[in-house]
């Protein structure tokens, strides 16, 4: 399953979002420290399903398909709140970076009002966000530099003197992250390191680990507590941070517990508000709708596609049995929808599915067009394939 991990400072709301993405309860306070171990939940990228094209309701293995839209799960993890000196284990220090290691990309989470200080204690006079990104996302770059050049110097003469290819010997180095020998490759041809791994040092670390959050493990920026800031403000955050969203997760978990509760008809900026809801929620509710409704506004529903689509440029495909009822050997109408990265090839999808599949792998068929397809033919979103394999 696809990882997204949530980093920020305390007290940004990281677990207020968590739980309107994910609903489930997390512990929320006002205070340093209230996630004191991550929280690991599902929530979900929506894309449209191709059961409508063959007139049969599929049958989701996981997630699940509602109205035509199927909903693929996407695991999050909400790392407990980083500060200055994490990297080098103030705070919680390593116990919480650690969890980070295999997200696919970040959301870094921080408080756009400017409402708590460094710690992610409350103040009353105002904090810059900019500084704060800059901070948080300086600890996260270093942290994952230490561990990159951790027993450098003998790892590089031992690498050096086999002359083995360095994306290779550098993937085994740092296979625990999650990161590719293709992932370094791109690093490597993107910017200046030296040639030989010997004389690497601490800079060119770090700055491998950069290159890793800027091209490998992308970090989207979400402002929270944007309820309390004007578009002025969000805009001079943008200026320097571009691509920055901005959203309301108090408000979002607000939306959600008033339509469990009937007192609102949905969750989109349109809602009605029941004639059951007291003076003092119709005020709140109708705040609450004045906000969503903003254009900079990102809803949080929208902000897992921003990632999996814009941030990581996955597809979904759709491995089958069948390619003609486009199900298992049991039946179940498209029963996988995995999210890939753009480019996937067949062999790649085959080799996803099981390494024996892969190893087997003769031809693939675009079940749309019942064409053979080739190993190196890239897929398309939305792409129904089955894997023609010496193995099944």
């Amino acid at each position: 399953m696809l990882n997204i991990g949530l980093v920020g400072k305390p007290n940004v709301g990281k677990s207020t979002l968590f739980s309107a993405l994910t609903s489930v309860s997390a512990e929320i306070g006002n205070y340093p420290f209230t996630t004191t171990k991550p929280n690991m939940g599902v929530s979900f990228f929506k894309t449209p399903c191709p059961h409508n094209e063959i007139g049969k309701q599929c049958s989701p293995r996981e997630g699940r398909c509602i109205n035509g839209i199927r909903y693929v799960p996407v695991e999050i993890i909400d790392v407990p709140g980083l500060i200055p000196g994490s990297s080098q284990g103030k705070g919680m220090g390593n116990e919480f970076m650690d969890n980070i290691r295999e997200a696919r990309s970040i959301i870094h989470v921080f408080d756009a009002s400017g409402t708590t200080d460094a710690d992610g204690n409350p103040i009353q006079e105002h904090r810059d966000p900019v500084e704060d990104i800059a901070q948080i996302e300086q600890e996260v770059v270093r942290w994952l530099g230490d561990r990159v050049f951790r027993d450098w110097d003998k790892f590089a003469r031992k690498a050096d003197a086999g002359g083995e290819r360095i994306e290779r010997t550098l993937g085994r180095k740092i296979a625990s992250f999650g990161i590719s020998e293709t992932d370094i490759v791109k690093i490597l041809s993107s910017e200046f390191f030296p040639g030989k791994l010997s004389l690497w040092n601490l800079e060119d670390a770090i700055r491998f680990a950069s290159a890793i959050l800027a091209k490998i493990k992308p970090v989207i920026r979400a402002g929270n507590k944007a309820d309390r800031i004007l578009r002025q403000e969000a805009d001079r955050i943008s200026s320097v941070y571009p691509g920055t969203l901005f959203i309301s997760g108090q408000y979002e978990l607000a939306l959600e517990k008033a339509f469990n509760s009937g007192l609102i008809d949905s969750t989109r900026p349109d809602f009605s508000i029941s004639e059951k809801a007291t003076a003092k929620q119709i005020e709140a509710l109708t705040k609450i709708k004045e906000f969503i409704g903003q254009t900079w506004v990102t809803r949080i529903s929208d902000l897992i596609g921003k990632v999996v689509r814009e941030m990581l440029r996955y597809i979904v495909v759709y491995p089958v049995y069948d390619e003609s009822s486009w199900s298992d050997s049991q039946g179940n109408i498209l029963p996988d929808a995995l999210l890939v990265p753009d480019g996937f090839t067949a062999l790649n999808l085959a080799y996803r599915v099981h390494t024996e599949i892969g190893e087997g792998f003769i031809r693939a068929i675009d079940c749309r067009t019942h064409r053979a397809i080739g190993k190196d033919h890239v897929l398309k979103d939305r792409d129904v394939i089955r894997i023609v394999s010496k193995s099944r």
